[in-house]
């Protein structure tokens, strides 16, 4: 078994290589898994009811990737209906779904459940073209399901900054945590039982051995203070030599 340190060493070169640790690479492949139906049967049994009653946010986790150019930043805030007044650059303001707390900090979003985009790249992002209001033009309306496109995984399961993929995750971890605990439970009762049988079984054969030396002192008790003579060890070597011969 891998000490305390070993460990640590080996997170934090996981964190170097990734950017992400273990926990957070299980989560976003729960996310995947979720996301695409292929759960695992354990994970199936422990969400359960989850599985029905939070359709929309477990089935669709996130949006596929949109790279969004330059132009089309430029493109949306000229055409945009409140962005101009609020920002003093050009970017994308994207309503998210997430009914939760942001947990990030510093996008530069002045709204709640809104998130910015200032510079071009693959976002995961839905795009809907919406005509304007008394005009035939028409104008892009960016969604997100997540803050940052993807489920944020709360690691200490708060209320505050949760979503319902986190929460989900946290349950599963929850049953694999009790399976865990009753395998070592039981693997624990089958030591305890080997013990006990090899305790007991050691405890009769030292029972025999005392038994067995307090009938060797008895017997010795009783020839005690007896000296056998040259005429008595004659006469049993004698008996002993005849009942050989007798036998063949």
């Amino acid at each position: 078994m891998r000490s305390k340190a070993n460990r640590r060493k080996s997170e934090l070169k996981l964190w170097k290589r990734t950017g992400f640790d273990k926990q957070k690479i299980k989560f976003y492949g729960f996310v995947y898994r979720l996301h695409n139906g292929c759960l695992k049967d354990h994970e199936i049994k422990a969400l359960g009811y989850r599985l029905r009653d939070e359709n929309t946010w477990l089935k669709y986790c996130y949006d596929p990737l949109v790279y969004i150019s330059k132009e089309d930043i430029d493109r949306h805030f000229k055409n945009t209906l409140w962005e101009k007044n609020d920002y003093p650059f050009n970017c994308i303001e994207v309503w998210v779904s997430d009914p939760f707390s942001c947990p990030y900090s510093g996008h530069g979003a002045v709204r709640n459940r809104a998130w910015v985009i200032k510079k071009p790249g693959y976002y995961r992002v839905s795009v809907q073209l919406i005509k304007k209001a008394k005009s035939n033009t028409m104008r892009t309306k960016y969604n997100m399901k997540h803050y940052k496109g993807m489920p944020y995984f709360n690691r200490h399961n708060d209320r505050c900054y949760n979503n319902y993929v986190s929460r989900a995750f946290h349950v599963v971890l929850k049953y694999y945590k009790e399976m865990r605990e009753g395998i070592l439970a039981e693997k624990q009762a089958i030591k305890d039982r080997k013990e006990d049988t090899y305790n007991r079984l050691k405890n009769k054969r030292i029972m025999q051995n005392i038994m067995e030396r307090e009938r060797n002192k008895e017997r010795a008790s009783r020839v005690r203070g007896i000296t056998p003579t040259r005429e008595t060890v004659a006469f049993f070597q004698a008996l002993a030599v005849g009942s050989v011969i007798s036998e063949k």
